[in-house]
């Protein structure tokens, strides 16, 4: 009896733990993504009204120019199925987008300079970590607390 009351309490809430259907998040415009950017940055260097007034829009117009001097995705063949030319196209491709990119980042660099002071002109150009790669939460690695994220494995679970 109590088999069969069990079964039927499992079988009634296996429907309650179904997961809904992936939905696909909708990605935001490149306009988006820079207004997003600009608003973060304008948040971390705590500027006043003034200040703010004449960042904004040097900044958005600085992020479209870096945006303009990333190489157009193509379609990526694997690097053993490309020709020697190609690889060497793909590399000059690559030197030149890393110019324009410098070029930009000291055009802009000297703009900042004149609305900006120089801890701030820093923290824009400080290389960025990948925003993607899930930062420990500090409750979970606070001193006194264990935190498995980085302790290392153990002999037995590496590969060898």
């Amino acid at each position: 009896m109590y088999v069969y009351l069990a079964m039927g309490a499992l079988m009634c809430t296996t429907t309650l733990f179904a997961q809904k259907p992936e939905q696909k998040r909708q990605q935001p415009t490149p306009e988006q993504r820079i207004e997003r950017q600009a608003a973060r940055m304008d948040k971390e260097l705590m500027l006043d009204d003034e200040t703010s007034a004449k960042f904004l829009p040097l900044y958005k117009e600085y992020l479209q120019a870096m945006a303009e001097c990333r190489p157009a995705p193509a379609e990526r063949p694997r690097k053993s199925e490309l020709s020697d030319e190609e690889l060497d196209k793909r590399m000059q491709t690559r030197f030149e987008c890393q110019k324009k990119r410098i070029e930009t980042q000291e055009t802009y660099y000297a703009k900042f300079k004149k609305i900006l002071t120089m801890r701030q002109v820093e923290k824009i150009f400080a290389p960025h970590p990948k925003r993607f790669h899930h930062a420990p939460h500090k409750a979970h690695c606070a001193p006194g607390n264990r935190c498995f994220q980085h302790a290392p494995l153990p002999p037995h679970l590496l590969v060898r």
